[in-house]
């Protein structure tokens, strides 16, 4: 029996809501991976409906290690850009949706400048929230910039 993780749950009920979203940029045709466990494959690999190839890392704050996602989100984003055919994938970042004050007050600790840079450099293309059975999409400014102290 697989154990089960926040950030597994976090990726099986956004992937089971991908295939029923309505804008066909992002409801899923070809689910590629949906494993954080994958080692060949970002946690969320799919094709939209439009053609769109998507790898996407998922975070979750219901951990043990909650502040270490932080660090980690940037390794593993960097990561996806130097495997072998990622011609024309767009990239993101899924975190829960009740997360967002969460990492956005973390990542405040970064210069505004070289988080935007780093978001440039990937490219991020969105960032997902989850939660609720919902998904809503931000920039990756916007994740930098939604808490307010």
């Amino acid at each position: 029996m697989i154990k089960r993780t926040p950030e597994q749950d976090l990726i099986d009920g956004f992937v089971n809501r991908l295939k029923r979203a309505k804008n066909p940029l992002f409801r899923a045709s070809e689910v590629i991976n949906s494993s954080c466990k994958s080692k060949k494959y970002a946690d969320i690999e799919y094709i939209s409906e439009n053609g769109t190839k998507w790898a996407i890392e998922a975070k979750s704050h219901d951990s043990s290690d909650r502040h270490n996602t932080v660090h980690k989100l940037f390794g593993e984003l960097l990561k996806e850009t130097g495997r072998e055919n990622r011609d024309g994938f767009l990239f993101g970042l899924l975190i829960p949706t009740e997360s967002l004050n969460f990492y956005s007050r973390l990542l405040q600790s970064i210069n505004r400048d070289k988080f935007i840079g780093f978001g440039n450099l990937v490219p991020i293309s969105a960032v997902f929230l989850y939660g609720n059975s919902s998904i809503k999409q931000l920039t990756w400014e916007s994740l930098y910039d939604a808490y307010k102290p």
